[in-house]
């Protein structure tokens, strides 16, 4: 779900949860990103809202009401 916005912005794993934890005072570590990144586990509705803001995605594309390849897509384009 985060793999590609996360390295669509250039970042780490460590660098999305340490941007969360600096932004919202949360305790997400790199191990946790990698663990939904994997589809070990899914990130809760607290997360997907940090998430959206934090890679400046609608949270539609995190819920998977959007493809986020087709919006990452259309986001280059429009870059």
């Amino acid at each position: 779900m985060t793999r590609d916005l996360r390295i669509a912005r250039g970042w780490s794993q460590g660098r999305l949860s340490d941007q969360t934890n600096t932004r919202y005072g949360t305790a997400l570590t790199r191990e946790y990103v990698s663990r939904w990144e994997r589809g070990v586990v899914s990130p809760g509705a607290c997360y997907l809202r940090c998430l959206s803001v934090v890679l400046d995605v609608p949270l539609a594309v995190l819920e998977g009401q959007v493809d986020r390849r087709e919006f990452l897509t259309d986001a280059a384009g429009a870059a």
